[in-house]
């Protein structure tokens, strides 16, 4: 369990929401609260599907004492990037975030990337040296979700130039 704990922890308590009031608290690091609410979120994360959660009220002393020592280094880096990172960035981080997110909904073909290498092949070149379709296949196809995201949402956003 100790292993699963420790590799999971920084994603996952970089994803949990912020603490409120009435989440019990069941330790700290640097006077900053884990809660028993962050601690089962990360107990069904870390959980493989078909099989029951179990909740932190009901683990052991040592699996508990585990949960918050493993929990407190993606608390501090959490406390420390929200401290840290301006305004500016964060809506940068979250835009990005949300990017990555919406681009799994959208797919990319072999042929539409074969399509746009053929077009622009002459584009594809590396040390003066042709880049195969192979080489480029996955970021042609990127590109094509990227620009499928765009138009998704452009499609009904109403542009106004100011005179």
């Amino acid at each position: 369990m100790k292993k699963i704990i420790t590799t999971s922890i920084v994603a996952i308590a970089l994803a949990t929401t912020m603490v409120s009031a009435k989440d019990k608290v069941i330790g700290t690091v640097d006077g900053i609260n884990i809660t028993e609410v962050e601690a089962n979120k990360f107990l069904t994360a870390i959980t493989p599907k078909g099989k029951k959660t179990i909740l932190f009220a009901d683990l052991s002393k040592k699996d508990k004492d585990s949960i918050v020592k493993n929990l407190a280094p993606g608390t501090l880096i959490k406390a420390k990037a929200l401290k840290e990172v301006s305004t500016d960035e964060k809506e940068q981080i979250i835009a990005n975030y949300w990017m990555q997110k919406k681009l799994a909904d959208f797919k990319a073909t072999d042929a539409e990337a074969k399509k746009i290498y053929t077009k622009n092949k002459k584009s594809y070149v590396k040390n003066k040296k042709q880049l195969t379709f192979k080489d480029v296949k996955d970021f042609i196809k990127m590109q094509i979700k990227q620009k499928k995201l765009v138009d998704s949402v452009m499609k009904k956003a109403k542009v106004v130039i100011s005179k």
